[in-house]
């Protein structure tokens, strides 16, 4: 098979379940995470910041590529595993839970 024409469908493979999946967890967590005073500026601040980063991979990507060729991933794959398992320790899970049971959860953490 061709290289060129897999590349095409395994990044539109990855845009789709990435959309679909993980993409959109950084609206809910935002949503979730600050109190109802804070909310809309802390939100507009995360997902800025989001799209930030989402900026300086897309620009930097090719940089990294012609560097460091067949291990240009390597890097994403470091800051995958460090963020992991920043988020297993840092990040309390949300599902059922009220919002003033998150705040409260957050706060608690907060105190350690």
């Amino acid at each position: 098979a061709d290289v060129s024409a897999l590349s095409i469908v395994f990044t539109a493979l990855y845009v789709i379940v990435f959309g679909v999946t993980l993409g959109p967890l950084v609206w809910v967590m935002t949503a979730d995470m600050f109190p109802d005073s804070v909310r809309a500026s802390a939100s507009s601040i995360c997902i800025g910041a989001n799209w930030l980063c989402n900026l300086i991979v897309g620009v930097g990507y090719p940089y990294l590529a012609d560097e460091f060729d067949d291990w240009s991933y390597m890097p994403f794959t470091v800051l995958l595993v460090i963020f992991y398992v920043l988020s297993l320790k840092l990040v309390p899970e949300t599902a059922g839970k009220t919002n003033e049971e998150i705040q409260a959860e957050y706060e608690e953490r907060r105190r350690r």
